[in-house]
């Protein structure tokens, strides 16, 4: 029997010699405080009714198909099912006379049976009542994730009162750096101190205002999911189970809208811990011919003064049944919160995997081993192809992988990066380069200085698009990671000889980085200006030649691929940190 059937059953008449009971009344009036003696009851509504509201039952559009009894033939007590609490009142949107009655589990929707018959005629459609009562797991992460967020929110909302504190202290340091100057030279400098103590308030005020932003963004979101988690709470325990599970089911899209808002508003009001005023030493010999008395700029500082742990929460194995080889994980980038795309080396294919289960959701087989994967605008991959030279573009759709143009490197591409429609990538053995490329495939730059690189293997772009990071792997000299800039002048390197073989190369939310040590089984953290810096939890955890790693912001996850035993080359496994 269909839904809409189950919906639309008549029953058959329950019969009755008693007479009228005038101790029953009309529970549809009842309901507006009146009490009027029951003249009918409706099976389907399994409610008494009094003459006005039986006769109204029998003409409306909505009722006329139910099966009514008369005053005798209808039931001579009044049970608690003729007072329902639990009656489902929230009506459709598109036919706002028709109730809510019905769950598409394909669309995610709650609707009417108008909608379903109109548009979810091959779906799998759910009639409400029937599975209003097995929703505990799902409220019981839906809460989680509110959780989460509410302490997200919270998170953002410290820190930006921290960071409001740092700009304020940092304000009066850069007004005294103007001043100690402005005591060095003459009057003839009042005006061009006052226009850089006004470049100085406009800075911390910029930064000061996306701030509030975060502030007042994450306590709009936070207040609206508590009060969401309350009426949750509320219909819980009032035992509604039909409302809940509309109300569940229409917060949960909604959930998914605030957890985009918050990330976003974060990344739209993205601002500076700090700012310094850079004194320009040669004012003081060339006043007269000089037009700037300094310069206000604006950095992140890197937590390099705070601990960062690391938790590994589970593992997954990589190589599936469909795989001809043992999986080697070179690359991987997240796709979503939940969905990732790695690269695996040995058996020439691309992978869509769920972080969660650590099941297989796609692949895609590739003409030539991948040696990196990166994500592009517009649900697009770049994909390094050493053996053929170039860089193949992939699209993916929800878990759908497919392939796209080639942009033609003539070159070993190791590695690749993008940043304003521009692909970096690392190319060759002995000795090694950077390759600017357009998305066209027209070559824009090349970086070779001799001795800058001997093979690079990870490229990844600063937050602020300032810098490039590169992890350059040596067998016959010291490797090191490099700090560029885009005129490719090295302005930091770090290089340790207890670690050997660096790999992949990941920048966190703090602006310190992440380096795999491939050889050396270690991840050494550093700060943007390359020092060593402290991180816990990974030294209790086997990991075998780290290679690829990446982090989702989303859920402060760590991702690293490594091997499961000791064998190099096979990067079989991907192991799930939780980072706080």
């Amino acid at each position: 029997m269909s839904l809409l059937d189950k919906k639309m059953e008549v029953s058959g008449k329950v019969t009755s010699t008693s007479k009228t009971n005038f101790n029953l009344y009309c529970i549809t009036c009842d309901t507006d405080g009146l009490k009027e003696p029951a003249y009918g009851f409706c099976q389907d509504c399994q409610e008494h009714l009094c003459k006005s509201c039986f006769q109204h039952h029998r003409r409306s559009r909505l009722s006329r198909n139910h099966v009514l009894l008369d005053k005798d033939a209808m039931p001579t007590q009044q049970t608690a099912v003729d007072v329902n609490t639990d009656v489902i009142t929230d009506n459709c949107t598109n036919h706002r006379d028709k109730p809510l009655e019905f769950y598409c589990n394909n669309h995610k929707t709650v609707a009417c049976y108008v909608c379903v018959t109109l548009e979810h005629k091959q779906c799998k459609v759910d009639y409400i009542p029937d599975v209003s009562g097995n929703i505990s797991g799902e409220l019981i992460d839906l809460n989680k994730k509110m959780e989460d967020l509410v302490k997200k929110c919270e998170y953002n909302i410290m820190k930006a009162s921290a960071a409001t504190k740092q700009l304020e202290q940092s304000r009066g340091k850069v007004v005294e750096d103007i001043r100690l100057l402005r005591k060095e030279i003459n009057d003839r400098l009042d005006e061009m101190e006052s226009m850089m103590i006004k470049e100085a308030e406009a800075v911390v005020n910029t930064a000061t205002y996306k701030i509030k932003n975060i502030k007042v963004v994450c306590e709009k979101i936070a207040e609206e999911v508590k009060r969401s988690q309350s009426i949750l709470n509320a219909l819980k325990e009032a035992k509604k189970q039909n409302k809940l599970f509309i109300v569940m089911k229409n917060a949960t899209p909604r959930m998914m809208t605030l957890e985009s808002e918050e990330i976003q508003i974060v990344k739209d009001n993205m601002t500076y811990d700090d700012i310094q005023f850079d004194r320009n030493e040669k004012l003081l010999d060339q006043l007269k011919s000089e037009k700037n008395f300094g310069t206000i700029s604006t950095y992140r500082k890197p937590s390099e003064d705070t601990e960062i742990c690391a938790n590994n929460e589970r593992s997954h194995n990589v190589t599936f049944p469909s795989d001809k080889e043992r999986s080697n994980v070179v690359g991987m980038v997240m796709v979503s919160a939940t969905e990732m795309v790695i690269a695996d080396y040995d058996n020439k294919n691309i992978k869509m995997i769920d972080v969660n289960s650590g099941s297989l959701l796609s692949e895609e087989t590739l003409s030539s081993a991948p040696r990196d994967v990166i994500r592009l605008p517009q649900n697009d991959l770049a994909i390094a192809l050493p053996g053929e030279k170039c860089i193949q573009i992939m699209s993916y759709i929800d878990t759908s992988l497919s392939l796209d143009r080639r942009i033609d490197v003539r070159e070993l591409c190791n590695c690749v990066a993008y940043c304003k429609d521009k692909l970096v990538v690392g190319c060759n053995y002995n000795l090694g380069k950077l390759v600017i490329l357009g998305l066209d495939g027209k070559l824009i730059q090349v970086f070779d200085t001799p001795g800058l690189f001997d093979r690079p293997k990870n490229i990844v772009i600063s937050r602020d698009e300032k810098f490039m990071y590169v992890s350059d792997y040596s067998r016959y000299i010291a490797s090191k990671c490099i700090k560029l800039d885009w005129q490719g002048n090295v302005v930091q390197s770090f290089t340790d000889k207890g670690y050997r073989g660096p790999q992949g190369i990941q920048e966190l939310s703090d602006g310190t980085l992440l380096v795999c040590y491939n050889g050396s089984h270690k991840i050494v953290r550093l700060s943007s200006s390359f020092k060593k810096c402290e991180i816990t939890g990974l030294e209790k955890i086997n990991l075998f030649f780290p290679n690829a790693v990446t982090y989702s912001e989303s859920n402060n996850k760590l991702y690293v691929s490594c091997s499961s035993d000791k064998v190099w080359g096979s990067n079989d496994t991907i192991k799930v940190f939780n980072v706080r």
